[in-house]
């Protein structure tokens, strides 16, 4: 073995075994033994707040995440779960399971148009990189890096914009008319066929999932079981985002749902009980908050700008669609949407991290000069760019200050 790895291996074992100066005795409740952290398990933590640090200060800066960071977290990050195993903390189908599971996680954020590439790159290596130790109270799923670290992003993001959007809405004037014209636009009949539908789709999704895990020997919790069916139900929807919706598609979608519902029940208060929970979860998640919560945002945040004023980089916050029409003639629409889908030939923009670049730019301008985007007065809204970096790294720190979920160390303080 070369000298140089001999040397690392041996001075990380020393900073793993000698560290009586700077440690930390905490009682691990699900193993039942006093454990300490050790100087190295230490430095790793330390790593990953200086790397979240840098990556917010070039993300607000530059809009951009250097690849020194990103890339150099995934690095250290892998470079740590070698080590691990070497020291016997952890095992080759772990850091398998925690290299791959992370990376499909940080992929999905990229896919569903949440994350950048930078954004991804950095929320993968901090899985990598912070010890296991530093979850040892965990167990069962809770206890996974990547799970943590995205609800310790996800919750918080979403409670402080759901927060601020009620702050500014209740100091804006005309309450009554956005409310009216909310539930004009989504309660129309066409809107409540679509969402009636989802809803079929929804407890569909719901009662499959529930049946896999049960054939899986998988029993989460509550909480975790809400969480894995909303993202199951987020998942095939962006699937299925390019498939046509025709009648057809409606009617063996749903009859699939509803058999496969009724089919799961053991008994018809079960079926009931049941539907009655994914029918509220469906009402608050998709109908109340994610609607209003976009027009909220798209009234305070977006701004119309017109076609020929675009810049490379700004992000769309609209979707135009281009819509064929029985006479061959083809019309646009702009449609309000939470993800990024732009795997539909038909989809001329959508909204994404990466923003608009030359090509978009240029195929508006042609559409707005041949009068197709008369209809939107040749405009499109256009949202502010999120740095997403400073938002990671709250929930990197949360992570941390935590050792684990925030919401349980609220839970324990009330």
């Amino acid at each position: 073995m070369p000298v140089s790895v001999t040397f690392i291996l041996t001075t990380t074992r020393h900073l793993l075994t000698e560290n009586r100066k700077l440690r930390t005795d905490n009682y691990s409740e699900t193993k039942g033994f006093y454990y300490t952290m050790s100087v190295y398990e230490y430095l790793l933590i330390f790593l990953a707040l200086i790397f979240c640090g840098y990556a917010s200060w070039t993300d607000l800066k530059t809009q951009k995440i250097r690849n020194v960071c990103s890339l150099g977290l995934l690095y250290g990050g892998t470079l740590s779960q070698l080590m691990a195993w070497y020291l016997g903390t952890t095992t080759p189908l772990y850091i398998l399971a925690l290299f791959f599971g992370s990376g499909l996680i940080a992929f999905a954020f990229y896919w569903f148009g949440i994350f950048s590439p930078g954004d991804s790159k950095l929320f993968w290596g901090l899985c990598l990189i912070f010890p296991l130790s530093l979850f040892r109270n965990l167990s069962g799923s809770l206890s996974f890096p990547p799970l943590i670290l995205t609800l310790n992003i996800i919750i918080p993001y979403s409670v402080g914009v759901f927060g601020y959007l009620l702050f500014k809405f209740a100091l804006m004037p005309n309450k009554l008319a956005i409310l009216q014209a909310f539930f004009t636009a989504n309660f129309q009949k066409a809107a409540l066929l679509e969402k009636f539908f989802n809803l079929l789709f929804f407890i569909g999704i719901g009662t499959a999932l529930t049946s896999l895990l049960e054939l899986l020997g998988w029993q989460p919790d509550r909480f975790m079981s809400l969480v894995l069916v909303l993202a199951a139900f987020a998942l095939v929807q962006k699937l299925l985002s390019s498939v046509p919706k025709t009648p057809v598609y409606y009617a063996v979608v749903g009859f699939a749902c509803v058999w496969l519902s009724v089919r799961s029940a053991p008994s018809v208060p079960a079926f009931l009980s049941g539907f009655a929970l994914f029918f509220g979860l469906y009402l608050i998640v998709f109908v109340i908050a994610k609607q209003l919560v976009m027009g909220l945002a798209s009234i305070m945040f977006d701004n119309p700008v017109d076609v020929n004023g675009l810049r490379v980089g700004m992000i769309p916050a609209e979707q135009i669609v281009r819509v064929p029409q029985p006479d061959g003639s083809v019309r646009y629409e702009k449609k309000q949407v939470a993800f990024s889908s732009g795997q539909d030939d038909n989809v001329v923009v959508s909204p994404d991290p990466a923003g608009l670049d030359a090509e978009d730019i240029a195929h508006l301008q042609d559409l707005a000069a041949a009068g197709a985007l008369v209809e939107f007065e040749n405009q499109i809204k256009i949202q502010p760019s999120i740095r997403f970096a400073p938002v990671i790294s709250i929930g990197a720190l949360l992570t941390v200050l935590c050792q684990g979920p925030f919401y349980l160390k609220l839970i324990q303080l009330f």
